[in-house]
């Protein structure tokens, strides 16, 4: 079975705030979870994101400065593609380099990758394909459209499950709270990362 990147993710992990796993750390790209070091607030063209500004500026100790040198950088990053809606890096570089560039006093801050078996890349593939010229594509898609096979030299962190909404977002299984009944119905183990162990069911 060959899996399909998605996208990478920059993210602040931080303790569960919610369900029988409260306090406990996991390593999933869902933004309900962790938060992405990239959001809206990001995005130049994003109408009225002011107290999302204020808060991204808190959290991630950023000035007035550093957040419009993101959103220039943001702007060119996606008209080359390589910053996807929403809060997707294409590539591993670009990903690195937003690190580097503009976060580098925060060791918290994670680079992890999201990847999809044949049979799910192929159904996001298909049921997210923009209707009309009015719609632009979601950045998991347009990174699936590459076919980049699964990086052997990146580490196995784990299987989360993911649904996709409409809008290129994401809920993981933690999102609803049903990792110990998809554990005692499926016979799935969650590891230390939060993730299952195996992918078979």
């Amino acid at each position: 079975m060959k899996f399909y990147l998605g996208g990478y993710f920059l993210l602040k992990l931080q303790p569960l705030k919610f369900g029988t796993k409260i306090g406990e750390i996991v390593y999933t790209c869902s933004e309900c979870i962790n938060e992405n070091a990239i959001d809206d607030w990001a995005y130049s063209w994003i109408i009225d994101n002011t107290e999302e500004t204020e808060k991204a500026k808190d959290r991630f100790s950023l000035d007035d400065s550093k957040v419009l040198s993101i959103r220039t950088w943001i702007d060119k990053k996606q008209e080359e593609e390589k910053i996807g809606w929403k809060n997707v890096f294409t590539d591993i570089e670009s990903a690195i380099e937003y690190k580097k560039t503009f976060l580098p006093h925060l060791d918290e801050i994670k680079i992890i990758a999201l990847y999809f078996d044949e049979d799910e890349a192929r159904n996001l593939l298909d049921d997210f394909k923009p209707q009309s010229e009015g719609f632009g594509e979601i950045g998991l898609r347009l990174t699936l459209l590459r076919q980049i096979e699964e990086n052997e030299n990146e580490e196995l962190l784990g299987y989360d499950l993911i649904g996709v909404e409409l809008g290129g977002d994401f809920h993981s299984f933690h999102c609803h709270n049903i990792g110990t009944e998809l554990s005692t119905k499926f016979g799935l183990t969650l590891n230390n990362n939060g993730l299952f162990d195996h992918n078979k069911d």
